[in-house]
């Protein structure tokens, strides 16, 4: 009889559908990973953002403490600032990359005081708002508040 010997002609390696899904899945983690760290960015800058901002409100109230405990608060520092002082927490106004923000305060109160106490007491409540341009979709306006209460110290 005749007899047929059969020969194994497969080679051992990758075949083409699976080197397909090998560069298919290597893809999808390096696009997964350039938008994790292209969000991580956006978030590290916001929060810049934000501490620059806590930073220069602290500053105005720092400042307008001093003004209330030398008594020396005019008339219109006392009714407050409702329209807002421009300021820029990156950049200036003659900058081509600028963020502006602008600080408001309440009129300055006068607390109520017991007859015990001879030093006035007073409400500063102060905040700045700033646009959030992080989400391109829409513009979005961040806030910081501040409240304290102050003395005006006799001299």
């Amino acid at each position: 009889m005749f007899s047929k010997n059969f020969t194994n002609n497969s080679q051992s390696g990758f075949s083409f559908i699976e080197v397909m899904i090998g560069v298919l899945i290597v893809s999808i983690a390096a696009y997964g990973m350039v938008v994790g760290a292209t969000h991580a960015r956006g978030e590290l800058r916001a929060i810049a953002v934000k501490e620059r901002a806590t930073e220069e409100l602290l500053s105005f109230v720092e400042s307008m403490k001093g003004r209330i405990a030398d008594g020396k608060l005019s008339i219109i520092e006392r009714s407050g600032n409702l329209q807002g002082e421009t300021i820029y927490l990156f950049g200036n106004q003659h900058s081509q990359t600028k963020l502006a923000a602008k600080i408001f305060y309440e009129p300055v109160t006068k607390l109520l005081t017991d007859s015990t106490s001879n030093v006035d007491r007073y409400l500063l409540k102060s905040w700045i708002e700033w646009e959030d341009f992080s989400t391109p979709s829409k513009k979005v306006v961040k806030r910081e508040d501040i409240e304290m209460v102050m003395m005006e110290f006799p001299l």
